[in-house]
């Protein structure tokens, strides 16, 4: 039987990521100036297709490129 390799969502890849930075979901909200429960929602993957612009503004405030927050 094949490995199946697993996926991450955007949103996994940005708690992962804001999780590295030791960042809470309120100071990457300040930083970024997106609104908390967007990122809330973000990460529980109820809108696992983010405005690009929102994605613009959580990678900034994280240091990394918005592809960096793109699914593999």
């Amino acid at each position: 039987m094949a490995m199946m390799r697993t996926v991450a969502t955007t949103g996994e890849k940005l708690r992962r990521l804001r999780r590295g930075s030791a960042m809470t979901q309120e100071q990457l909200a300040q930083a970024s100036g997106v609104s908390p429960s967007t990122i809330v929602a973000i990460e529980r993957g109820d809108r696992p297709n983010p405005h690009p612009g929102t994605l613009g503004k959580l990678a900034k405030a994280l240091g990394v490129s918005p592809a960096d927050l793109l699914e593999d």
